[in-house]
């Protein structure tokens, strides 16, 4: 039956609007933007705004429930008996490879060092390079072709639904698909991408080979 699931979405859509979790103590217009350190050499002169810039909210912000950037729902304890959850749990996840068919090549590369850290609590944090640039909490249901991976974050910019298509047999790869009609989100064309997994938080000279692509 949906039902249950389509209450569960009711819930953790009530819980983002409604969360009790500290309020944010700094005004968006003050804050960072990721465009500081990661936009491609061809951004000011684009009209494409990839997803991945993005404000940063304030340190003492960062892993609130609330910002003044959005805010996210409840955590529910995942089923780690799914390989899903087993896998993403894990390690840090990063994006070695990120498809937007909207954006040029620069941009496209410049979209690599994202990443990702789940806990088994159902929350995780993200960022680019080197930083944490805002946390969230995710969820995993099953009920269509692909596992689909919610992701509710702190910055609303960020929220985004992935489909899951595949894990490698070694675990330390997945392919992951941002569909254009997930209804949760920013829309936009979908956006395929590779992630491999971590030990540390990924750095510019770590991948140094893909970023040459957009020279």
């Amino acid at each position: 039956m949906k039902y249950p699931f389509l209450l569960f979405c009711f819930l953790i859509l009530f819980t983002a609007c409604t969360g009790d979790g500290k309020n944010a103590s700094t005004n968006a217009g003050n804050l960072e933007s990721t465009a500081a350190y990661v936009a491609s050499r061809d951004q000011d002169t684009a009209q494409y705004k990839p997803l991945y810039l993005h404000q940063i909210p304030a340190a003492e912000d960062l892993n609130a429930v609330r910002t003044s950037l959005g805010g996210h729902g409840r955590a529910f304890l995942p089923d780690m008996t799914r390989t899903e959850a087993q896998v993403l749990t894990r390690n840090v996840w990063c994006f070695e490879f990120y498809n937007d068919n909207q954006a040029s090549v620069p941009q496209k590369v410049a979209g690599t060092g994202q990443w990702f850290q789940f806990a088994n609590d159902g929350t995780f944090k993200g960022g680019h390079w080197n930083r944490q640039t805002y946390a969230g909490v995710w969820y995993l249901d099953y009920q269509e072709k692909f596992p689909k991976l919610t992701l509710d974050a702190n910055v609303d910019a960020m929220d985004a639904i992935w489909q899951v298509q595949a894990i490698s047999g070694d675990q330390e790869s997945m392919a992951w698909v941002r569909p254009s009609n997930s209804g949760f989100g920013p829309q936009r064309r979908p956006i395929s991408a590779k992630l491999i997994m971590l030990t540390t938080l990924p750095t510019k000279e770590q991948f140094a080979n893909t970023l040459k692509l957009a020279q």
